[in-house]
């Protein structure tokens, strides 16, 4: 008897479980960064190719996500970003919160994408990359990213959805499936 009450759960579950794994999302998307690293323009193409309708915004701010169906956040800090635009790790971290605070109030999905492998890892990035990853309901990273699984252990503690990548480019394929409910992104010019 216990056997069967274990099997009727899990058959009342697989399909839960299923539909999560098989989230797709809407679109227009906000594309911002956290850590204002240039990755940010790979992410831009890489929506573009995968015909993700996006607008970027470096520094989207709370109010900016009125518009939008979905986030993505590009992971990864850059000194050189930070100067360029006139802000530092504390407020760019600020504005981080409160952009993932706004969205998660507002019921709006939180993709993070950290594609810039190893070289947006360390002291000043990793800041930033707990922040996006914390945020997630899913988190997409480039294999050399991840070396010491600070995005895994943040998707298995938040139970968001892990997608591992060999190169950047391998985010094309993910976004034209995690938006495949948009319509063919082939049509989309």
């Amino acid at each position: 008897m216990r056997h069967i009450a274990i099997l009727l759960i899990c058959l009342f579950l697989a399909p839960a479980l299923f539909a999560e794994e098989n989230k797709t999302y809407k679109q227009p998307v906000l594309l911002t960064s956290i850590g204002q690293a240039a990755d940010i323009l790979i992410m831009k193409g890489l929506c573009k190719r995968a015909g993700v309708e996006n607008t970027m915004l470096k520094l989207a701010i709370a109010d900016s996500i009125k518009d939008y169906k979905c986030i993505i956040l590009v992971a990864g800090g850059s000194s050189k970003g930070l100067g360029a635009a006139k802000i530092d790790v504390s407020d760019e971290e600020r504005r981080g919160k409160e952009l993932v605070l706004a969205a998660q109030e507002a019921g709006i999905p939180i993709l993070t994408f950290h594609i810039g492998g190893e070289a947006r890892r360390g002291v000043l990035s990793d800041g930033f990359n707990k922040l996006a990853a914390e945020g997630a309901e899913l988190i997409v990273v480039a294999s050399d990213g991840d070396k010491d699984k600070l995005f895994r252990k943040a998707a298995d503690r938040n139970h968001a959805r892990y997608i591992h990548i060999e190169k950047s480019f391998g985010g094309i394929e993910v976004l034209k499936q995690l938006f495949a409910a948009e319509g063919d992104p082939e049509d989309k010019d």
